[in-house]
């Protein structure tokens, strides 16, 4: 990464004073004794020795320094008695540089100075949250953190000992332990930003709907039906884990399904054909009950329509099938329990599907629902078939 000066380049003030020194003394021997001042972020010591270089004082004084720390003076560089030499620590962390994860060594002392000497961008980590030692500071002195948290921006002046935690308290937000806190720098701007994450369990029950059987029944008559079972849908409930950060689903692994299946519903539908004296008591029963005007009709057309049956005249058979029911009026209604030019029963015009009352309907509809019945159910529906000898 790249070292910003102002930030990371410690300048030895008792190390320019040296210079000065040496430069009006005589020539130093090589291996003259020398006595200078280690610091390693923060903490002296002192060390005596033969050596002439800082990279010497510091195996004199044991401390290793690694590839990534900064050393002032430079570890080849020459030192003279009363010298400081100065290591700053450089650490790893872990960031994000415009959308791409790293890794990233610094030796700022701030969060906010680590992402801030990054060659990006953006740039993000997470914040420092420990509950076991001191934090590291967020920011430096009197810089501005951008707090967001549930939708809500809160701006904070840092000072340069405040972790992420201290910050979070002024802005007046609090994060759980497994909630996601990390510092960005995005032009030249510091937000805090906390992510809200709920782990658990969700059940999710899903309805299977039932299916329909039709079954025959050779014992019942065509045109009754009968539910021998009712239907009930099934079930399949699952049960997973289930991550959330601010509301948006991250990871979602099955527990457990468990599945009850559907009952299915099942229909019996008569096939069994209405025997004929049947069908003809059934409608003599209901043609006694008319008006005796239309009785008295229907031996006066019978002759006609016999011959119309035998010509295969449709509309003269319905023509005289309605006026041996009904005298042919469409709108007859007598109380007797069978409405209309062709004498229906409330059950049978609404099996063909019939509303409301036969004889309020047309005419028209009236012969167009007697076509489909007589289709269904043959001529046998009607007394006067026999007597118009279509039966």
């Amino acid at each position: 990464m790249s070292v910003k000066p102002s930030r990371t380049t410690v300048i030895s003030v008792a190390a320019a004073t040296a210079v000065l020194v040496a430069g009006t003394a005589a020539a130093g021997i090589a291996t003259s004794y020398r006595h200078v001042t280690v610091e390693v972020d923060g903490v002296t010591h002192d060390v005596s020795g033969f050596f002439t270089t800082a990279g010497d004082a510091l195996s004199t004084a044991g401390v290793s320094v690694g590839a990534h720390d900064l050393v002032a003076p430079a570890s080849d560089q020459s030192v003279a008695n009363g010298d400081t030499v100065v290591v700053r620590t450089a650490t790893e962390y872990d960031v994000t540089v415009d959308g791409n994860q790293t890794t990233a060594w610094s030796t700022a002392s701030s969060i906010s100075g680590v992402l801030s000497a990054l060659p990006a961008s953006s740039a993000t980590m997470a914040a420092d949250r420990s509950y076991t030692r001191a934090e590291m500071p967020l920011a430096e002195h009197g810089e501005t953190i951008h707090v967001v948290a549930d939708g809500t921006t809160t701006d904070v002046v840092a000072s340069a000992s405040e972790g992420a935690s201290a910050i979070l308290d002024k802005a007046g937000v609090s994060a759980g332990p497994i909630d996601r806190v990390t510092l960005e720098s995005n032009g030249g701007e510091t937000t805090l930003r906390v992510a809200r994450v709920v782990r658990g369990t969700v059940t999710t029950t899903t309805e299977i709907p039932y299916e329909t059987e039709e079954r025959e029944d050779a014992e019942a008559e065509q045109g009754t039906e009968k539910t021998v079972q009712e239907g009930v849908a099934g079930s399949e409930v699952t049960e997973a884990y289930q991550e959330t950060i601010d509301g948006n689903v991250t990871v979602s692994a099955v527990l457990s399904t468990t599945r009850t299946e559907p009952t299915t519903r099942i229909v019996s539908k008569g096939t069994k054909e209405k025997k004929a004296e049947e069908a003809k008591t059934s409608t003599d029963s209901s043609s006694s009950s008319s008006s005796s005007s239309a009785g008295s009709s229907s031996s006066s057309s019978s002759g006609s329509a016999g011959s119309a049956a035998i010509s295969g005249d449709d509309a003269a058979i319905w023509a005289a099938i309605a006026q041996c029911e009904s005298g042919g009026n469409p709108s007859i209604n007598t109380g007797n329990g069978y409405y209309g030019m062709y004498q229906f029963s409330l059950p049978t015009w609404r099996s063909v599907g019939g509303s409301g009352l036969p004889s309020d309907a047309s005419a028209e509809e009236q012969t167009m629902r007697a076509r489909m019945l007589q289709q269904r159910a043959g001529w046998g529906q009607w007394g006067c078939a026999y007597q118009l000898g279509l039966v």
